[in-house]
């Protein structure tokens, strides 16, 4: 069968012809003893590097997750400054508004102290100037009390002067009136001037009276000017001790306004310095997160890495240690674990192992041990011994008779049942060697130029595209054979070479077409030309080595479509160098 596996000393890998008409027996031994040597060496060093890369993988990654570890707990710090950051500038915010507002009514404050400072001022000038109309006033009225004495004085001579001419009219009119006739004349003179007189009296007197009432008048004012000089000079001392107050308030809210601005002005610049902060916090975080970013890739590399090597060994007949092929055949069953039991599927299966899709999340972990049953199979003992996203991968323990008898079946149905794939998929592989060994041989490809790997990108690609020294040529030669082979297996849904790294250089022509501008979507499943397929199916089918391998493949069409492909692939070699591998794929 095509599926039976070589063991490590088989003479495909190290050929020794032998002549025996040439060479006696003993030196055929020897040649076979030490082919069988060199291949066990060769596979103990194949392990041996399997395994330390295996252990320093594991190392690293253990690192890089400390690493990680330690970038999302500055994250967290960095996010909680942030976050503080934040806070204080909201506060710092509060406060500068605060500071502002209080130094505004300080300097509100200082302009009205300033105003009634000015107000206190013109209002002690004002008494000043009262003092000195109270005091003009007080001379005036001491004046003119001065004046109505005088005339007080003149009026009582002029008073006295009425009634000492009364009196000598009196006399004179009784000297007339004993002159008898003679003394008529004079006597009426005499009366007249008496008259006169008594006038005069009576105006002296009407005088006196009014300067009396004057007098009291002009002492009444002069005691009220007095009354007011008094109090003009009691306020004084209180107009003077207000406006030094005033001046002090003024002083005091001056310099309480400049601090109020130093506040103002501190709590602004702690404002900028936060955001300052705020801002490196936030590149530390977008470094920290580059950091984090750059650690999952380089984890994700070095686990790729690993997976990478490991394929290329298990995928090599002299470094696969499994003995058995696993095959792509899908059984339906469960898993039973410390009483408890969940639905299982195969993805693929051997004599050895399977690889499963548990259901249910957490029942299923590594160095675990269950009882699996599956659908007409039966039932086997597993250890869970790692876990990928392709599912767990498992080993049997003691197989019954019953069992193994009927997955014996089930695989020999299995491979007849693919023996043509795997014809069609061997000749196609077979006739692209043929088509690259020749463009080598007739000098339009250098051998070189066949295996380059300076895979440059195609400039606006998305997803992305890139070109090597050998497409050009490779879209001459390979169309004709995987057209012909597409079109005469109906249920074929593709058939592409790939390098051994997996790039896809020319697909089939219905999925070669030109890409959309900004269209990933529709790009990636009718722009697949020029790919690179590196995910775990593209690089098996790319590193194998051994005559065939049959295996499922998730193929991502875009938009989230994704269909299950079962493949059959064929290594290409050239010039006996292992090149990539021709692969066929089949819908489920």
């Amino acid at each position: 069968m095509f599926f039976k596996r070589k063991n490590h000393n088989n003479n495909n890998i190290l050929t020794a012809e032998i002549h025996h008409d040439e060479i006696d027996e003993d030196l055929d031994v020897t040649a076979a003893a030490d082919s069988d040597e060199m291949d066990n060496m060769l596979a103990y060093a194949l392990d041996a590097i399997e395994d330390d890369l295996q252990v320093s993988a594991k190392s690293i990654s253990g690192s890089m997750q400390k690493v990680r570890s330690r970038i999302t707990e500055q994250l967290g710090l960095l996010d909680s400054i942030r976050t503080d950051s934040k806070a204080l500038r909201e506060q710092s915010g509060l406060a500068h508004k605060n500071a502002t507002d209080l130094a505004d009514s300080i300097s509100e404050l200082a302009t009205s102290s300033n105003e009634i400072g000015q107000q206190v001022v013109k209002s002690n000038q004002l008494a000043e100037q009262a003092r000195e109309v109270a005091d003009e006033a007080n001379s005036g009225v001491m004046e003119l009390h001065s004046a109505i004495e005088d005339i007080t004085n003149v009026v009582k001579l002029i008073s006295d002067v009425a009634k000492q001419t009364n009196l000598l009219a009196l006399n004179a009119t009784i000297e007339a009136a004993r002159a008898g006739e003679a003394g008529k004349g004079f006597a009426v003179v005499a009366n007249e001037v008496k008259s006169l007189s008594v006038e005069t009296q009576n105006a002296t007197d009407e005088i006196v009276s009014n300067i009396e009432r004057l007098q009291a008048s002009a002492e009444a004012s002069i005691a009220s000017v007095n009354r007011i000089i008094e109090v003009i000079g009691q306020i004084r001392p209180s107009f003077a001790a207000v406006e030094n107050a005033v001046q002090e308030q003024v002083s005091t809210t001056t310099a309480i306004r400049e601090h109020a601005g130093d506040t103002a002005n501190f709590v602004e610049e702690v404002a900028r310095r936060v955001d300052t902060i705020d801002t490196s916090a936030a590149r530390a975080e977008e470094g920290g997160q580059a950091a984090n970013m750059a650690g999952n890739e380089m984890g994700a590399a070095i686990q790729a890495l690993g997976s990478r090597f490991t394929m290329m060994i298990r995928q090599n007949e002299l470094g696969d240690r499994r003995k058995f092929d696993r095959l792509p055949i899908k059984l339906n069953g469960h898993v039973t674990v410390n009483g408890r039991t969940a639905s299982v599927q195969s993805l693929d299966i051997s004599f050895g192992g399977a690889l499963l899709k548990c259901e249910e999340d957490g029942i299923l972990v590594p160095e675990q041990t269950a009882d699996l049953s599956l659908d007409t199979i039966g039932s086997v003992p597993i250890r869970v011994v790692g876990h990928s996203v392709n599912g767990y991968h498992c080993t049997f323990g003691e197989m019954d008779g019953g069992f193994r008898d009927a997955l014996d079946r089930q695989i020999t149905a299995f491979q007849e049942e693919h023996a043509s794939y795997v014809e069609l998929a061997q000749s196609g592989a077979a006739r692209i060697s043929g088509e690259l060994t020749r463009l080598v041989e007739d000098g339009k490809l250098s051998q070189s130029d066949l295996f380059d790997t300076n895979y440059e990108p195609i400039p606006g690609s998305n997803p992305l595209q890139v070109r090597t020294r050998f497409v050009a040529r490779l879209e001459e030669v390979l169309p004709p054979i995987q057209e012909e082979i597409l079109e005469n297996a109906q249920s074929m849904a593709f058939c592409a070479a790939v390098d051994r790294n997996g790039y896809l250089p020319v697909h089939n022509k219905i999925y070669s077409k030109p890409q959309r501008p900004d269209d990933p979507e529709w790009n990636a499943a009718n722009s697949r030309n020029m790919r690179m397929f590196d995910d775990r199916a593209g690089l098996c089918a790319a590193r194998n080595t051994r005559p065939v391998l049959i295996q499922t493949y998730a193929r991502d069409m875009g938009n989230g479509n994704i269909v299950w492909m079962k493949e059959v692939d064929a290594p290409i070699f050239i010039n006996g160098r292992h090149w990539g591998g021709f692969r066929t794929a089949y819908k489920l």
